[in-house]
């Protein structure tokens, strides 16, 4: 796909997340020229995992054996522990877009390295994400001043070892030559290992099976190898990780990326030539402009033998942006071409492509650039058909510059072949249980991608602030907020007091305008931009202070109508229903109740109220209505909403019209939401079935009991004196019996605990007061509340 100036705006206003700022533009040469000769080769990029969580706005890095100086630049990536992962055998695409943390990654200058063991690298300015140990690891990026790579030589990177490595990356300030080879090949996501299993297995079947009942290793993904039940073997894909064949001698399935791994090939012929062969990886969905991530590992093949072949590993990441890009040679994070299988024995499947990202100022000239998938292993002993390995997904290219001369090569690999004549690919095809038949080239994945950017690289030019003007006393609440930018399609992201508020894409002039949708405090106000194109971010603007007054009506005094999210209208519910919604420009609502008098609600920043009728207001059985209004800065009323006809039944009664997949049964934990930042004090919300006990567990210790109340809703309440740690944390909500035993577990939500200089990028559910949750949070509280009383 190739993106011109003209799709810029459009593709910006669809990124629904977007890139950390990125403004480090070239570097600053501070590494010199680099020149490797014929014969020469060189891994840059050393790379340690993340020491200790931190949390957005820290400005301190805690890590072990990391060779860094002061002044050099380094890059933190979230490169695994996808959460929560998906089923094991699931061949729904993967989404990498919006809370989503896997991929993410953001480049900091190193300002002081301590002399304690471990080591803290101290930033000049604070992280915008959080990273969590376990999952982030820390890069150093070289800068130099030129390049040059001559014929028959290899730059290249430490490859993935599950915590670390995969990543070539490098700032150029003047020419990248390449006549040699620039690769990251086989340096992502780990291969299944083959294991041989003890003789005398037959006719295994399963997604998972135990190690030693037929199961060969399954190849590693965005989230990992290990399943939900602590096993690492069976024919089931884990996310893009192509899954391990099952008894006897099936091959492994391929990895995935850009597209969907080869599935493995069948059993043996004496086996019954079953269906067994591992699943390929699924295919991941996201954006190079928003974070990149490794080729899936191929699956194992099975055998008794020791004569099998483990998966191939895939592509890492080339990462580089250079003032130009010139030479003929290739620039490579391919996915490995499994090892064969030497005897009864099934082979493994080929790894994933990774990701090449080449961004230039001018042009962009090269031999190629690829990322293509490996193949799958074959079966070289031909006594009978055993099963080959799938071939592996192609990866993604992004290709930048004024002009570009670099063809991408995104293609999949083969499955492999079976030497016993006649039985070809034995089954190794692009999809679970497909045959021979159609399908000549086997295990061939489908869908990769690659973007050719028509535009040369660039940083953005800071924002400049011309309204509100320095010193200026505003005569609204909600001043509007304009400026100038680049006219080539940035967007414009406000920040005010240190919360991002909003972003606009600035017109074909360069100005820009934002109006508030939420008052400001009376006071005191500090408000900058910085302005984002294609992933890459200005310097901050200029900040400017300006005040507001202590009673401004918004908009002109015009107070506009509130909208009830829920109920709707014809809903069924308890006699202690919740009512929600948004009000565009209140400070508050009146929740007005069969005409009675308003109950005065308020609003969160993002003009989102919620009122639960407490059980000692509990409305009767039977028919009634709902609708609200706002007030304004001087409590002036706003229009009413539509009426909202609901239906009270008695708890338990109610028939339910939600139907869907959730297990009434298991508790859900919806506030705070997977990746979501919070306050150290806020509310934890949920659901359960109405009077079950829930035990909350806050990073594997017991919290405290909650108790869902006849909507089926549980909440409990962090105090100032029960205040969480700065950091990553993570709930689980678990049912209790009657009798005190333990019953089903909620899945684990993981969130973040901002410090004080913390950037609100986020939903912004954790900044609202307590019991503030996202609007649609809130619709699928009121909907799986309904829908668990329904069946209780």
């Amino acid at each position: 796909m190739r993106i011109t100036l003209a799709l810029i705006v459009g593709l910006l206003l669809a990124q629904v997340a977007r890139a950390e700022p990125d403004s480090f533009g070239l570097g600053t040469g501070r590494d010199g020229v680099l020149t490797l000769n014929a014969g020469q080769g060189l891994a840059l990029s050393p790379a340690v995992p993340l020491g200790r969580s931190v949390a957005a706005g820290s400005q301190q890095l805690t890590v072990s054996g990391f060779k860094v100086s002061s002044g050099d630049l380094v890059m933190i990536h979230d490169s695994t522990g996808l959460s929560p992962a998906p089923e094991v055998g699931n061949a729904k695409g993967v989404s990498l877009t919006g809370a989503v943390s896997l991929g993410r990654w953001e480049m900091a200058r190193v300002e002081a390295v301590s002399t304690t063991v471990p080591t803290v690298l101290t930033l000049t300015a604070p992280l915008r994400y959080a990273y969590a140990t376990g999952r982030a690891q820390v890069v150093r990026v070289a800068e130099y001043s030129d390049v040059v790579i001559e014929a028959g030589a290899r730059l290249s990177a430490s490859s993935w070892d599950g915590k670390s490595g995969g990543i070539l990356a490098m700032l150029v300030m003047g020419k990248m030559v390449n006549d040699g080879r620039v690769d990251a090949d086989g340096l992502g996501y780990l291969g299944g290992v083959f294991q041989a299993d003890g003789a005398g297995l037959a006719g295994c079947t399963g997604l998972e099976l135990d190690p030693g009942k037929g199961g060969a290793e399954r190849g590693e993904g965005v989230a990992g190898k290990v399943s939900s039940r602590g096993i690492t073997t069976g024919r089931g894909n884990l996310g893009n990780g192509g899954g391990g064949g099952n008894c006897v001698a099936a091959g492994g399935g391929g990895g995935g990326h850009g597209g969907v791994g080869g599935v493995g090939g069948r059993t043996a012929s004496e086996d019954g030539a079953r269906v067994e062969g591992g699943l390929g990886g699924v295919a991941l969905g996201y954006s190079l402009f928003e974070r990149f991530v490794f080729g899936g590992g191929g699956g194992a093949g099975q055998g008794f033998d020791a004569s099998g072949s483990s998966g191939a590993a895939g592509g890492g990441v080339v990462f580089i942006r250079a003032s130009t890009f010139s030479g003929n040679g290739v620039y490579s994070a391919s996915g490995s071409t499994a090892g064969g299988s030497t005897g009864n024995d099934g082979a493994g499947g080929g790894g994933a492509g990774g990701a090449v990202m080449l961004r230039a100022v001018e042009t962009l000239a090269c031999g190629s650039a690829e990322a293509r998938g490996g193949a799958g292993g074959n079966v070289n002993v031909g006594t009978q058909p055993m099963g080959p390995g799938g071939g592996g997904a192609g990866g993604r290219v992004l290709l930048q510059g004024r002009s570009v001369s670099c063809p991408a090569n995104v293609s999949a690999g083969n499955a492999g072949v079976s030497a016993s004549p006649g039985a070809g690919s034995h089954g190794a095809g692009p999809s679970s249980g497909a045959s021979d038949a159609g399908t000549p080239d086997g295990g061939t994945s489908t869908g990769t991608v690659q973007q050719v950017v028509d535009l040369g690289y660039q940083v953005p030019s800071a924002p400049v602030i011309t309204a509100p003007v320095s010193g200026e006393v505003t005569g609204s609440t909600r001043p509007r907020i304009s400026g100038t930018a680049d006219t080539n399609g940035p967007e414009v992201h406000i920040l005010v007091d240190g919360r991002e508020i909003g972003a606009v894409v600035p017109g074909a002039d360069g100005l820009f305008s934002y109006d508030p949708t939420t008052p400001l405090g009376a006071g005191t106000h500090d408000v900058t931009a910085w302005a984002e194109s294609l992933g890459v971010a200005s310097k901050a603007a200029t900040p400017v202070r300006f005040t507001t007054p202590e009673v401004v009506l918004a908009d002109g005094g015009v107070v506009q109508m509130a909208v009830l999210v829920v109920p709707t209208n014809g809903d069924t519910v308890g006699p202690t229903p919740l009512f929600a919604g948004t009000a565009p420009n209140g400070v508050n609502v009146g929740v007005v109740i069969d005409e009675g008098p308003d109950i005065i609600v308020p609003l969160d920043l993002l003009g989102r109220f919620r009122y639960q009728v407490p059980d000692a207001e509990a409305l009767s059985v039977g028919t009634h209505k709902v609708t609200v209004h706002s007030h304004n800065e001087a409590d002036e009323d706003g229009p009413y909403s539509d009426v909202v006809g609901f239906e009270v039944v008695v708890g338990g009664a109610d028939g339910g019209t939600d139907a869907g997949p959730e297990d009434p049964v298991v508790p859900r934990v919806l506030v705070p939401e997977e990746g979501a930042t919070v306050e150290p004090t806020f509310m934890f919300v949920g659901v359960a079935l109405p009077g079950t006990t829930v035990q909350l567990e806050l990073d594997g210790k017991a919290l405290a009991l909650a108790t869902a109340d006849d909507e089926g809703v549980f909440r409990h309440i962090l105090t100032a004196d029960t205040a969480l740690a700065v950091g990553a944390h993570k709930v689980v909500a678990q049912g209790v019996t009657e009798q005190g035993e333990a019953g089903p577990r909620s899945p684990e939500v993981g969130f973040q605990v901002r410090g004080p200089t913390d950037l609100d990028v986020g939903c912004g559910c954790g900044t609202a007061p307590a019991g503030m949750i996202s609007l649609w949070a809130l619709v699928g509280l009121g909907a799986l509340a309904r829908r668990r009383r329904a069946r209780s």
